[in-house]
């Protein structure tokens, strides 16, 4: 629309109103002297005439003068046509998805190599090459990251093109890209640029995308993934019973599920132990929906036979397949299909680790063993049967407490002559002072009622979840003790509850006996103070066996170093130093992964863990939600034609018609 620049020159119309003042106050007549003949020849002439043309002249001119003066008025108001921009578009922002689901391939490549196509192809647009622009790049996994920020169109084809020729350095991940993260870090562009053109290449699809930002689909045709989502084994009856989620997407067929157990009924990891496949299962896998398989064992006569659901089913398995410990499991399904990487599941923690106790106690108020410490063993067996085989020896009466051969030792009482080669000790009211371990048990300490312990250092781990002043004691055994002990508890400032962690002692010492407190009727502190004695003393490398991509998996310490390698050589075997641990490590790739251990005593251990691909990335086909919106502070621009030369042109032309018209009228 067209609009005044400087609406003062309006002004200018004063001087259309004084030309009509001039011509109203004019005479309309001039005083001639002349001859009469003159005048009839005039008056004969006029008659001649049919038109009154010097009224119609009069008139024209009037006009004129009147379009003349407000041609000038327009012209000192600058009239231009104003119309609004959104500014410079020539920068396109490219976030490519890095999603694991970006592996989904066809004979024509990958989706994540589709889209690198897609980009380059978009970066040889001409508007942007022509009008000078740029291109950032930002790659879309879990913690996306600009690939290349603000680069001309030329670099950023040549570095796409090297990406997917390599490939290895920023290739597609295994895990689940954050779209949302990607959204907000193209702000750092959109804040030099706010006008640049976001483009999305992805896999996904989305029921509300914001209208700055255009999603492009890079989804082939065909396209269909068999997966196996999940797997566990737990024990039932004494055997295990596997349960396995798989689901077929972009396609209804009917799958074979593959199992095969190894080091079946195995004693240890080097011992016994058989090959154990079972039958193909077939699933029919349909409408995109997960199907559940429970492979197990139903005896005839239980009558516990589960019967199948549409979308859960048995595999009922006959007596000779039945297994009570394993050391892997294989979960596969044997499929052409567009994504590989989740056609296979590995279960691993069928073999638990022995861990055993020893435990020790004699008084001479005491017969046989104490049932609150005895009696709290049983309970850390079934906290820890996840992670341990916790056998338990006691000790008999005229029995010899061994000092070398077990992982745990308890002494309640009586104390051994010296402190056990191997293992970690635990002393209860320690009635003498073993050698080696740098304690001197001096006397006891009666106080004559029941006093409150206090914490000493309450962050302690072997002081979570326990609350030392709900402890209270009548009675404890004064010590003398090395500063290597840290002291936990203290009553009346005297130490009663103390811990060492070195590499070759590792000692907790409880200076009272349960008799003379109240610790049998604190169970909420009893056993916690057990479970941390057992999880802080004998750490497993790893808590666990499965873990997905890129999740933290935290390794501790049992001797000078941890090896870490991968079954699939996904990189050269390399070692975590004492000094590093505990530490947290994350695995990128889905696979199987060993940490070889030489425990302190000399004792080797091995873990293995399952690194899974993330569930929600097998569905090829998913659809989202909505995708967010990047903050841009735009500004719409205001753009000028301007029509001062039309107005001059208008101007020319009516001053040329009004000298015309005066030639006239002299004429």
């Amino acid at each position: 629309m067209m609009q005044l620049l400087l609406p003062l020159g309006l002004l200018g119309f004063l001087g259309v109103l004084a030309l009509i003042i001039i011509y109203i106050i004019r005479p309309n007549y001039q005083t001639r002297h002349i001859n009469s003949t003159h005048i009839w020849k005039l008056s004969l002439n006029y008659k001649k005439k049919r038109l009154p043309t010097s009224k119609l002249r009069n008139v024209l001119l009037f006009l004129c003068q009147v379009l003349i003066l407000t041609a000038i008025t327009m012209i000192l108001t600058q009239p231009a046509i104003v119309y609004q921009s959104a500014g410079d578009e020539n920068e396109l922002i490219a976030i490519i998805d890095s999603s694991m689901s970006m592996y989904t391939e066809t004979a024509e490549g990958s989706r994540f190599n589709r889209a690198i196509d897609m980009v380059v192809a978009d970066c040889k647009d001409s508007k942007i090459i022509e009008a000078g622009g740029c291109v950032s790049v930002i790659i879309a996994d879990e913690s996306p990251f600009y690939f290349r920020s603000r680069v001309s169109p030329a670099g950023a084809i040549a570095a796409l093109t090297e990406l997917k020729e390599s490939g290895e350095e920023y290739r597609c991940s295994y895990g689940t890209s954050d779209l949302d993260a990607a959204m907000r870090l193209s702000e750092e562009t959109l804040a030099v640029n706010p006008y640049a053109k976001i483009r999305v290449y992805t896999d996904k699809s989305y029921q509300y995308t914001p209208e700055s930002i255009t999603v492009v689909p890079v989804r082939g045709q065909n396209e269909w993934n068999a997966a196996i989502l999940d797997a566990h084994a737990d024990l039932d009856d004494g055997f295990y019973q596997l349960t396995v989620e798989l689901a077929c997407y972009g396609a209804d067929r009917e799958v074979e599920l593959n199992v095969q157990v190894h080091g079946a009924n195995a004693i240890d990891a080097t011992t016994g132990g058989r090959e154990l496949p079972i039958e193909p299962f077939s699933v029919m896998c349909d409408g995109d929906r997960t199907k559940t398989v429970i492979f197990r064992y139903f005896r005839s006569d239980s009558g516990d036979d589960m019967q199948d659901t549409q979308d859960v089913l048995y595999c009922r398995l006959d007596e000779a397949q039945r297994f009570y410990t394993f050391r892997s499991i294989e979960v596969y399904v044997e499929e052409d299909d567009s994504l590989k990487v989740d056609n296979s599941f590995y279960l691993y923690g069928g073999l638990k680790e022995v861990v055993k106790v020893q435990y020790s106690s004699g008084h001479e108020n005491q017969v046989g063993v104490n049932p609150f410490v005895y009696g709290v063993l049983p309970v850390m067996q079934r906290a820890f049967a996840d992670r341990w085989d916790i056998q338990v020896t006691e000790v008999q009466q005229g029995w010899r407490p061994a000092t070398e051969g077990f992982d745990v030792y308890i002494f309640e009482h009586y104390m051994p002559e010296s402190l056990p080669v191997d293992g970690v000790t635990i002393l209860l009211d320690p009635l003498g002072s073993p050698v080696g371990s740098d304690i001197m048990a001096m006397r006891e300490n009666p106080l004559g009622r029941m006093v409150s312990l206090k914490a000493e250092m309450p962050e302690h781990p072997l002081m979570q979840n326990v609350l030392a002043s709900e402890i209270q004691i009548s009675n404890y055994v004064e010590i003398g003790y090395s500063d290597d002990y840290d002291v936990l508890m203290t009553c009346n400032n005297a130490p009663v509850f103390l811990a060492r962690n070195d590499k070759d002692v590792k000692t907790a010492i409880m200076c009272f006996s349960i008799h003379n407190s109240n610790l049998a009727l604190q169970p909420v502190e009893w056993v916690p103070l057990w479970y941390n004695l057992f999880d802080y003393f004998l750490p497993s490398t790893v808590v666990g066996t499965c873990f997905n991509v890129n999740e933290n998996v935290t390794i501790h310490g049992r001797g000078p170093s941890v090896m870490l390698s991968s079954e699939q050589g996904i990189f050269e075997p390399f070692e975590f130093l004492e000094e590093e641990l505990p530490c947290m490590y994350s695995f990128d790739t889905p696979g199987t992964y060993n940490f070889d251990v030489t425990t302190y005593y000399g004792n080797r251990a091995q873990d293995k863990i399952f690194v899974r691909a993330p569930a929600a990335e097998s569905n090829i086909n998913v659809v989202e939600e909505a995708l967010a919106d990047p903050f841009a502070e735009q500004e719409i621009i205001n753009l000028y034609d301007d029509l001062l030369v039309w107005f001059a042109a208008v101007l020319v032309a009516l001053l040329f018609a009004e000298w015309a018209l005066h030639s006239r009228e002299k004429s």
